[in-house]
């Protein structure tokens, strides 16, 4: 018999999936404004990245 997925589980599932998916679609666009030297759209991309990464950052701290 299999234990349930807690609610906690399903959240942190959640968030993880949710974190993954953002930087996968922002370093996708950046790849792209890249290519297309689009200088001023790639910066606000990689300041997002630095943002979401930076908030990822200070929640593992926090759980430790």
């Amino acid at each position: 018999m299999t234990n349930p997925i807690s609610a906690d589980d399903l959240q942190a599932i959640s968030h993880i999936n949710y974190v993954a998916n953002s930087m996968h679609s922002l370093t996708d666009d950046l790849y792209e404004d890249l290519m297309d030297r689009e200088h001023e759209d790639a910066k606000k991309k990689a300041k997002n990245i630095i943002i979401i990464m930076n908030d990822l950052i200070k929640s593992l701290s926090d759980e430790i």
